[in-house]
């Protein structure tokens, strides 16, 4: 048996191998009727245990074998307190600083949001300049924006209840279109 290298690997190993430790002892105290504790830490330091009654029961086997009343007093519960609260204040620094990571990140990802849409308005085709395009794009251009132009004047025309709007209304919105003279 040798040492498996690869971190990814190793922790698919830890995690199945304990889970068939704790199994079997499972097993074992079902054919056996004995009492039995494993206690399995992670390479990270996480605690895994396995006992049967409990924990505290076959701890306090071990302790007095006999079962005799001992005199010594149980100087484990401070110690047992103390890496409890220290865990704990390092998981709570540890959320912390993911709360703030968190933070600059919905910051960043609400600056490229804004920044994509100021692009993405800037390079919509009425905002590109004129210089560069062929006379048959600007025909094309003028034609999409006089076609825009009619499309919005309708649409105002319906929306304001004045289905035959006076020629002075719809004046206000149009342009005369039929010059022919497409450039613009």
């Amino acid at each position: 048996m040798k040492k498996v290298e690869d971190y990814a690997d190793r922790m698919i190993t830890f995690s199945k191998r304990k889970g068939g430790i704790f199994k079997k002892m499972n097993e074992f105290v079902a054919m056996c009727n004995v009492e039995v504790a494993i206690l399995v830490f992670s390479q990270a330091g996480k605690a895994y245990t396995f006992a049967y009654p409990s924990m505290d029961e076959v701890a306090a086997r071990l302790k007095n074998p006999w079962g005799q009343e001992l005199v010594v007093k149980d100087d484990t519960v401070p110690l047992v307190e103390a890496y409890k609260k220290r865990r704990i204040q390092d998981h709570m620094i540890k959320m912390e600083a993911l709360d703030e990571e968190l933070a600059q990140d919905l910051e960043k990802l609400k600056l490229l949001k804004k920044s994509r849409k100021e692009k993405k308005v800037g390079k919509m085709w009425w905002n590109i300049p004129q210089e560069g395009l062929s006379m048959k794009e600007a025909q094309r251009r003028h034609r999409a924006l006089v076609e825009l132009h009619d499309n919005l004047r309708e649409m105002f025309i319906s929306l304001s209840g004045n289905g035959g709007a006076s020629s002075s209304s719809a004046g206000s919105w149009g342009c005369d279109h039929s010059s022919g003279d497409e450039s613009g």
